[in-house]
Protein backbone atom coordinates (compact mmCIF):
# COMPACT_ATOMS: atom_id res chain seq x y z
CA UNK A 1 0.00 0.00 0.00
CA UNK A 2 1.59 3.47 -1.00
CA UNK A 3 2.18 6.50 1.05
CA UNK A 4 -1.16 8.04 0.23
CA UNK A 5 -3.18 5.06 0.84
CA UNK A 6 -1.75 4.46 4.29
CA UNK A 7 -2.51 8.04 5.13
CA UNK A 8 -5.96 8.07 3.89
CA UNK A 9 -6.58 4.74 5.81
CA UNK A 10 -5.36 6.16 9.09
CA UNK A 11 -7.56 9.11 8.87
CA UNK A 12 -10.86 7.15 7.62
CA UNK A 13 -9.97 5.45 11.33
CA UNK A 14 -9.54 8.66 13.06
CA UNK A 15 -10.94 8.13 16.77
CA UNK A 16 -11.60 11.66 19.43
CA UNK A 17 -9.94 12.46 22.67
CA UNK A 18 -13.02 12.09 25.00
CA UNK A 19 -13.63 16.06 26.12
CA UNK A 20 -12.00 17.61 23.00
CA UNK A 21 -15.06 17.90 20.20
CA UNK A 22 -16.35 21.20 20.29
CA UNK A 23 -12.84 23.08 21.22
CA UNK A 24 -12.58 26.13 19.03
CA UNK A 25 -10.70 28.75 18.00
CA UNK A 26 -12.05 31.63 16.23
CA UNK A 27 -10.77 35.67 15.13
CA UNK A 28 -12.71 37.28 12.82
CA UNK A 29 -9.25 38.91 11.39
CA UNK A 30 -5.89 38.45 12.49
CA UNK A 31 -3.61 40.52 15.38
CA UNK A 32 -1.05 40.07 13.13
CA UNK A 33 -2.34 42.76 10.87
CA UNK A 34 -2.39 45.63 12.78
CA UNK A 35 0.98 46.33 11.71
CA UNK A 36 -0.38 46.65 8.38
CA UNK A 37 -3.17 49.37 9.41
CA UNK A 38 -0.90 51.25 11.44
CA UNK A 39 1.16 54.59 10.00
CA UNK A 40 4.11 56.13 12.01
CA UNK A 41 6.57 59.36 10.95
CA UNK A 42 3.66 60.86 9.32
CA UNK A 43 4.83 64.97 9.44
CA UNK A 44 2.41 67.68 10.66
CA UNK A 45 3.82 71.33 10.43
CA UNK A 46 0.78 73.71 10.58
CA UNK A 47 0.21 77.51 11.71
CA UNK A 48 -3.27 79.29 12.22
CA UNK A 49 -4.76 81.96 14.68
CA UNK A 50 -3.77 80.48 17.87
CA UNK A 51 -1.65 77.36 19.18
CA UNK A 52 -4.84 75.46 19.78
CA UNK A 53 -6.07 75.68 16.13
CA UNK A 54 -3.00 74.83 14.80
CA UNK A 55 -2.88 71.60 16.91
CA UNK A 56 -6.66 70.93 15.71
CA UNK A 57 -5.86 71.64 11.94
CA UNK A 58 -2.15 69.77 12.04
CA UNK A 59 -3.84 66.60 13.33
CA UNK A 60 -6.50 66.10 11.26
CA UNK A 61 -4.22 66.46 8.17
CA UNK A 62 -2.14 63.76 9.83
CA UNK A 63 -5.12 61.49 10.12
CA UNK A 64 -5.89 62.75 6.53
CA UNK A 65 -1.89 61.63 5.32
CA UNK A 66 -2.04 58.56 7.03
CA UNK A 67 -4.99 57.60 5.51
CA UNK A 68 -4.01 58.03 1.85
CA UNK A 69 -0.69 56.28 3.38
CA UNK A 70 -2.00 53.26 4.71
CA UNK A 71 -4.82 53.18 1.19
CA UNK A 72 -1.56 53.26 -1.15
CA UNK A 73 -0.15 50.34 0.73
CA UNK A 74 -3.11 48.24 0.52
CA UNK A 75 -4.59 48.95 -2.98
CA UNK A 76 -3.14 49.81 -6.60
CA UNK A 77 -2.76 53.25 -8.01
CA UNK A 78 -5.30 52.54 -11.40
CA UNK A 79 -7.44 51.51 -8.62
CA UNK A 80 -6.91 54.23 -5.87
CA UNK A 81 -8.10 56.98 -8.63
CA UNK A 82 -11.62 55.80 -8.69
CA UNK A 83 -11.49 56.39 -5.05
CA UNK A 84 -12.19 60.00 -4.43
CA UNK A 85 -11.55 61.70 -1.26
CA UNK A 86 -13.38 61.44 1.99
CA UNK A 87 -14.36 63.58 4.10
CA UNK A 88 -13.20 64.25 7.75
CA UNK A 89 -16.02 62.67 8.87
CA UNK A 90 -15.32 59.48 7.39
CA UNK A 91 -11.61 59.51 8.77
CA UNK A 92 -12.10 60.08 12.00
CA UNK A 93 -14.72 57.14 12.29
CA UNK A 94 -11.78 55.21 10.82
CA UNK A 95 -8.99 56.09 13.18
CA UNK A 96 -8.75 53.91 15.81
CA UNK A 97 -6.06 56.14 17.89
CA UNK A 98 -3.40 58.36 17.31
CA UNK A 99 0.14 59.25 19.12
CA UNK A 100 2.50 62.67 18.77
CA UNK A 101 5.61 62.66 19.43
CA UNK A 102 8.71 65.64 18.76
CA UNK A 103 6.37 67.87 19.68
CA UNK A 104 7.00 71.82 19.01
CA UNK A 105 4.33 74.29 19.49
CA UNK A 106 4.22 78.10 19.56
CA UNK A 107 1.26 80.38 19.53
CA UNK A 108 0.40 80.35 16.51
CA UNK A 109 2.37 76.87 15.09
CA UNK A 110 2.37 73.48 15.80
CA UNK A 111 4.67 70.91 14.85
CA UNK A 112 4.73 66.87 15.17
CA UNK A 113 5.50 63.60 14.35
CA UNK A 114 2.39 61.33 14.30
CA UNK A 115 1.91 57.62 14.72
CA UNK A 116 -1.65 57.16 13.60
CA UNK A 117 -3.67 53.38 13.54
CA UNK A 118 -6.95 52.69 11.95
CA UNK A 119 -9.75 50.21 12.92
CA UNK A 120 -9.04 47.11 10.29
CA UNK A 121 -13.27 46.27 9.79
CA UNK A 122 -14.29 49.97 9.33
CA UNK A 123 -11.23 50.19 6.31
CA UNK A 124 -12.02 47.22 4.68
CA UNK A 125 -15.45 48.00 4.48
CA UNK A 126 -15.23 51.61 3.25
CA UNK A 127 -12.87 50.21 -0.11
CA UNK A 128 -15.47 47.21 -0.17
CA UNK A 129 -18.11 49.61 0.04
CA UNK A 130 -16.61 51.52 -2.79
CA UNK A 131 -15.24 48.71 -4.92
CA UNK A 132 -11.65 48.94 -4.86
CA UNK A 133 -9.75 45.67 -4.43
CA UNK A 134 -7.52 45.82 -1.96
CA UNK A 135 -4.44 43.35 -0.29
CA UNK A 136 -3.61 42.89 3.43
CA UNK A 137 -1.72 39.75 3.13
CA UNK A 138 2.09 40.48 3.99
CA UNK A 139 4.77 39.12 2.58
CA UNK A 140 8.05 37.51 4.39
CA UNK A 141 10.81 39.76 3.90
CA UNK A 142 13.38 40.24 0.88
CA UNK A 143 16.53 41.28 1.24
CA UNK A 144 17.94 44.05 -0.95
CA UNK A 145 21.74 43.50 -2.51
CA UNK A 146 22.33 47.18 -3.11
CA UNK A 147 25.00 47.13 -6.36
CA UNK A 148 26.59 51.26 -6.67
CA UNK A 149 27.47 52.16 -10.01
CA UNK A 150 28.87 55.75 -10.78
CA UNK A 151 31.90 57.49 -12.82
CA UNK A 152 33.39 53.79 -13.36
CA UNK A 153 33.18 52.68 -9.64
CA UNK A 154 30.94 49.79 -8.40
CA UNK A 155 30.99 49.10 -5.18
CA UNK A 156 28.38 47.02 -2.85
CA UNK A 157 30.44 46.52 0.36
CA UNK A 158 33.16 49.14 -0.17
CA UNK A 159 32.25 52.72 0.72
CA UNK A 160 31.07 55.01 -0.14
CA UNK A 161 27.96 52.89 -0.96
CA UNK A 162 25.14 55.34 -0.94
CA UNK A 163 23.24 53.47 -2.30
CA UNK A 164 23.31 50.59 0.37
CA UNK A 165 23.35 53.62 3.40
CA UNK A 166 19.88 54.58 2.04
CA UNK A 167 18.65 50.59 2.14
CA UNK A 168 19.99 50.98 5.40
CA UNK A 169 17.55 52.79 6.86
CA UNK A 170 14.94 50.40 6.89
CA UNK A 171 12.40 53.24 5.37
CA UNK A 172 10.89 50.25 3.53
CA UNK A 173 10.23 47.24 6.91
CA UNK A 174 6.84 48.07 6.78
CA UNK A 175 4.16 47.51 4.18
CA UNK A 176 3.09 44.57 2.65
CA UNK A 177 6.49 43.51 1.29
CA UNK A 178 9.16 44.29 4.41
CA UNK A 179 12.36 45.07 3.09
CA UNK A 180 15.51 44.28 4.61
CA UNK A 181 19.22 45.59 3.59
CA UNK A 182 22.56 43.02 4.65
CA UNK A 183 24.98 44.99 7.20
CA UNK A 184 27.63 44.82 4.91
CA UNK A 185 30.10 42.41 7.73
CA UNK A 186 32.68 39.90 7.07
CA UNK A 187 29.69 36.74 6.67
CA UNK A 188 28.15 39.06 4.11
CA UNK A 189 30.89 40.00 1.91
CA UNK A 190 31.94 36.15 1.99
CA UNK A 191 28.68 34.88 0.99
CA UNK A 192 28.11 37.02 -2.00
CA UNK A 193 30.25 39.67 -4.28
CA UNK A 194 29.04 42.23 -6.49
CA UNK A 195 29.76 40.81 -9.58
CA UNK A 196 28.47 37.08 -8.46
CA UNK A 197 25.10 39.47 -7.87
CA UNK A 198 24.74 40.98 -10.79
CA UNK A 199 25.76 37.63 -12.62
CA UNK A 200 22.63 35.94 -10.80
CA UNK A 201 24.54 33.72 -8.21
CA UNK A 202 21.40 32.37 -6.83
CA UNK A 203 23.07 29.58 -4.56
CA UNK A 204 24.69 32.86 -2.54
CA UNK A 205 22.11 35.45 -2.79
CA UNK A 206 19.72 32.78 -1.35
CA UNK A 207 22.40 31.96 1.61
CA UNK A 208 22.36 35.53 1.60
CA UNK A 209 18.25 36.11 2.06
CA UNK A 210 18.75 33.28 4.64
CA UNK A 211 20.79 34.95 6.67
CA UNK A 212 17.86 37.54 7.36
CA UNK A 213 15.56 35.70 7.39
CA UNK A 214 14.10 35.98 4.13
CA UNK A 215 13.09 34.10 1.05
CA UNK A 216 13.32 36.21 -1.94
CA UNK A 217 16.70 38.09 -2.88
CA UNK A 218 16.31 41.45 -5.34
CA UNK A 219 19.50 42.62 -6.87
CA UNK A 220 19.10 46.24 -7.29
CA UNK A 221 21.85 48.11 -9.57
CA UNK A 222 21.98 51.46 -9.67
CA UNK A 223 24.12 53.50 -11.89
CA UNK A 224 24.63 56.85 -11.76
CA UNK A 225 25.37 59.25 -15.38
CA UNK A 226 24.97 62.93 -15.82
CA UNK A 227 27.20 66.15 -13.91
CA UNK A 228 26.67 67.14 -10.60
CA UNK A 229 22.80 68.75 -9.78
CA UNK A 230 21.58 66.86 -12.98
CA UNK A 231 22.38 63.01 -12.32
CA UNK A 232 19.79 60.63 -13.87
CA UNK A 233 19.92 57.30 -11.41
CA UNK A 234 18.50 54.23 -13.42
CA UNK A 235 18.09 51.21 -11.26
CA UNK A 236 17.98 47.58 -12.98
CA UNK A 237 15.85 45.26 -10.15
CA UNK A 238 16.07 41.36 -10.55
CA UNK A 239 14.00 39.89 -7.99
CA UNK A 240 15.41 35.83 -7.23
CA UNK A 241 12.45 33.77 -5.79
CA UNK A 242 12.90 30.40 -4.63
CA UNK A 243 11.89 28.04 -8.11
CA UNK A 244 10.93 30.90 -10.03
CA UNK A 245 12.05 32.51 -13.40
CA UNK A 246 14.08 36.14 -12.62
CA UNK A 247 12.15 39.23 -12.64
CA UNK A 248 13.25 41.95 -14.24
CA UNK A 249 11.79 45.66 -13.47
CA UNK A 250 13.64 49.25 -13.60
CA UNK A 251 13.10 52.46 -12.29
CA UNK A 252 14.47 55.98 -13.57
CA UNK A 253 14.66 59.12 -11.68
CA UNK A 254 16.30 62.40 -12.28
CA UNK A 255 17.60 65.02 -9.98
CA UNK A 256 15.09 67.84 -9.58
CA UNK A 257 16.42 71.78 -9.49
CA UNK A 258 17.49 72.06 -6.03
CA UNK A 259 17.72 68.08 -4.92
CA UNK A 260 20.38 66.47 -4.25
CA UNK A 261 22.04 63.25 -5.52
CA UNK A 262 20.70 61.57 -2.40
CA UNK A 263 17.34 62.74 -2.44
CA UNK A 264 17.36 61.75 -5.92
CA UNK A 265 18.10 57.60 -4.77
CA UNK A 266 15.71 57.91 -1.97
CA UNK A 267 13.37 58.51 -4.48
CA UNK A 268 14.61 55.45 -6.82
CA UNK A 269 14.57 52.98 -3.64
CA UNK A 270 11.08 53.96 -2.73
CA UNK A 271 9.84 53.18 -6.78
CA UNK A 272 11.79 49.94 -6.36
CA UNK A 273 9.97 49.33 -3.00
CA UNK A 274 6.58 50.56 -5.01
CA UNK A 275 7.16 48.03 -7.83
CA UNK A 276 7.55 45.27 -5.39
CA UNK A 277 4.48 46.15 -3.53
CA UNK A 278 2.57 46.61 -6.09
CA UNK A 279 3.66 43.37 -7.84
CA UNK A 280 2.59 41.70 -4.36
CA UNK A 281 -0.63 43.24 -4.45
CA UNK A 282 -1.35 42.20 -7.70
CA UNK A 283 -0.86 38.66 -7.28
CA UNK A 284 -3.12 38.57 -4.13
CA UNK A 285 -6.08 40.84 -4.25
CA UNK A 286 -8.70 39.62 -2.24
CA UNK A 287 -12.23 38.88 -3.63
CA UNK A 288 -14.57 39.30 0.16
CA UNK A 289 -16.97 37.85 -1.98
CA UNK A 290 -15.82 34.40 -2.52
CA UNK A 291 -14.27 31.78 -0.25
CA UNK A 292 -15.13 28.81 1.41
CA UNK A 293 -14.61 26.28 4.18
CA UNK A 294 -12.33 23.43 4.28
CA UNK A 295 -11.94 20.25 6.29
CA UNK A 296 -8.25 20.05 7.02
CA UNK A 297 -5.72 17.16 9.09
CA UNK A 298 -2.56 18.25 10.71
CA UNK A 299 -0.20 15.99 12.09
CA UNK A 300 0.89 17.68 15.47
CA UNK A 301 3.62 16.51 17.75
CA UNK A 302 1.71 17.09 21.13
CA UNK A 303 -0.49 20.31 22.11
CA UNK A 304 2.52 22.73 22.27
CA UNK A 305 3.10 22.59 19.24
CA UNK A 306 -0.46 21.82 17.58
CA UNK A 307 -1.01 26.03 19.24
CA UNK A 308 1.57 27.27 17.70
CA UNK A 309 0.58 25.83 14.61
CA UNK A 310 -3.18 26.88 15.66
CA UNK A 311 -1.74 29.95 16.15
CA UNK A 312 -0.27 30.68 12.51
CA UNK A 313 -3.23 29.74 11.26
CA UNK A 314 -5.65 32.42 12.45
CA UNK A 315 -2.87 35.21 12.31
CA UNK A 316 -3.19 34.55 8.66
CA UNK A 317 -5.88 37.04 7.03
CA UNK A 318 -7.73 35.02 4.84
CA UNK A 319 -8.53 33.06 7.48
CA UNK A 320 -11.92 34.01 8.90
CA UNK A 321 -12.80 31.37 11.22
CA UNK A 322 -10.83 28.75 12.31
CA UNK A 323 -13.01 25.58 14.70
CA UNK A 324 -11.47 22.19 15.72
CA UNK A 325 -14.14 19.81 14.88
CA UNK A 326 -11.93 16.54 16.08
CA UNK A 327 -8.28 15.68 18.36
CA UNK A 328 -6.18 12.57 18.67
CA UNK A 329 -2.73 12.81 20.36
CA UNK A 330 -1.13 12.82 16.73
CA UNK A 331 -3.64 14.36 14.70
CA UNK A 332 -6.00 17.58 14.38
CA UNK A 333 -8.86 18.10 12.37
CA UNK A 334 -10.00 21.54 11.99
CA UNK A 335 -12.76 23.54 9.42
CA UNK A 336 -11.00 26.37 8.48
CA UNK A 337 -13.78 29.43 6.74
CA UNK A 338 -11.33 31.59 4.21
CA UNK A 339 -12.05 34.48 1.87
CA UNK A 340 -10.45 34.53 -1.50
CA UNK A 341 -9.16 31.04 -3.10
CA UNK A 342 -7.84 28.23 -2.22
CA UNK A 343 -4.75 29.21 -4.15
CA UNK A 344 -5.01 32.37 -2.16
CA UNK A 345 -5.35 30.44 1.36
CA UNK A 346 -2.41 28.15 0.38
CA UNK A 347 0.16 31.36 -0.43
CA UNK A 348 -1.01 33.47 3.04
CA UNK A 349 -0.46 29.90 4.84
CA UNK A 350 3.07 29.73 3.31
CA UNK A 351 3.90 33.09 4.72
CA UNK A 352 3.08 31.64 8.25
CA UNK A 353 5.87 28.68 7.39
CA UNK A 354 2.62 26.69 6.84
CA UNK A 355 2.51 24.15 4.12
CA UNK A 356 -1.48 23.37 2.85
CA UNK A 357 -1.63 20.66 0.47
CA UNK A 358 -4.19 17.82 -0.97
CA UNK A 359 -3.85 14.23 -0.65
CA UNK A 360 -7.48 12.71 -3.14
CA UNK A 361 -10.19 14.72 -1.20
CA UNK A 362 -8.55 15.39 1.86
CA UNK A 363 -6.74 18.71 2.88
CA UNK A 364 -4.02 19.01 5.08
CA UNK A 365 -1.36 21.59 6.52
CA UNK A 366 1.69 21.11 7.98
CA UNK A 367 4.89 22.73 8.89
CA UNK A 368 6.86 24.50 5.52
CA UNK A 369 9.71 21.35 4.91
CA UNK A 370 8.41 18.77 7.31
CA UNK A 371 7.78 15.10 6.33
CA UNK A 372 4.63 14.60 8.50
CA UNK A 373 2.47 13.07 6.55
CA UNK A 374 5.26 10.40 5.72
CA UNK A 375 5.56 9.59 9.30
CA UNK A 376 2.08 9.70 9.79
CA UNK A 377 1.63 7.20 7.01
CA UNK A 378 4.64 4.94 8.87
CA UNK A 379 2.88 5.30 12.16
CA UNK A 380 -0.24 4.19 10.66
Amino acid sequence: MGKEANVLTRLKSFRLLAGVVGLSASLSFPVFAQDIFSVSGVHVDESAETAAAARDQALAIGQRKAFDEVVARLTLPEDRRSLGTPNQNDINNMVRDFGVSNEKTSSVRYIADMTVRFKENELRNYLRFRDIPFAELQSKPVIIVPIYHSGGYTSLWDDPNPWRDIWSRNFASGGLVPVKAPIGDLQDIGIVSAEQAENGAIDRLNELARRYGANVAVVASATVRGETGAETVDVTATRYDAGGAPQIFGVTETTQPGESLNETLVRAAKGVQDQLSDGWKRANLINYGTGGQLMVFIPITGLDDWARIEERIIDSPVVRNSRVVAMSRREVQIAVDYVGSTDQLRTALAQQNLSLSQMGDIWFIQPAGSERLQDLSIGG
